[in-house]
């Protein structure tokens, strides 16, 4: 995916997200939350056109705010996300830290209306916005789309007036994270399309208040 292409997709995306925002209840029916926990990425090595590099599985880290807007049993939940999401390495000593501002507009369902412990599940659009911190920071791209699925539970504090989400989720690649070529050490790297797409296995508490 090119980055204009990125960059389309990028303008057609946001105004979706702003629309379906405005279409929700009004404020009064709208909570803030915060949230953060743990990714557990996944990127495959690059061994392509003679250059290699090793994509380091570390442990990285997501943190962010949201609103959540109740729809009764459907809840519309936009928010801003930072993750860190590991490194390439490369074998002349090159690395690349991958990290990026992901977008959700998650949907949550609630099929069980249980006060206290409400189980959800939920889907999401995420519109990224990746960064390489590097030499060769070209590498990523500006903007590309994921999806999230999940489950979770809402578990509210009586008295305390907030409530605790934590949730498991899925992230996976739709659009490419990495670009499909660019230079290493004046090495043309041109990775395969499996190792261009991202995903990763959150861990996030989430508090409502």
């Amino acid at each position: 995916m090119t980055r204009t292409s990125s960059s389309r997709l990028g303008s057609l995306f946001l105004p979706a997200l702003v629309a379906a925002a405005l279409a929700a209840p009004g404020p009064a029916q709208a909570q803030l939350g915060v949230g953060g926990g743990l990714n557990f990425n996944s990127l495959d090595d690059i061994e392509a056109d003679g250059a290699r590099a090793n994509y380091e599985r570390s442990t990285g880290y997501n943190a962010g705010v949201f609103y959540d807007f109740g729809l009764g049993p459907l809840n519309l939940r936009p928010g801003v996300f930072y993750h860190r999401l590991g490194r390439l390495e490369f074998p002349e000593g090159a690395e690349l830290d991958l990290s990026a501002v992901e977008v959700p507009l998650d949907v949550r369902f609630q099929p069980l209306p249980i006060p206290v412990i409400n189980p959800y599940l939920l889907g999401a659009p995420v519109l990224t916005f990746g960064r390489g911190d590097g030499p060769f920071s070209e590498a990523v791209e500006d903007v590309n789309l994921t999806a999230d699925v999940g489950v979770g539970l809402q578990v509210s504090l009586p008295g305390a007036g907030l409530s605790l989400m934590p949730e498991l989720r899925y992230s996976m690649g739709v659009t490419d994270y990495l670009s499909d070529s660019f230079q290493v050490g004046g090495t043309t790297v041109r990775p395969s399309s499996d190792a261009r797409r991202h995903s990763k296995l959150m861990l996030r508490l989430n508090v409502l208040f």
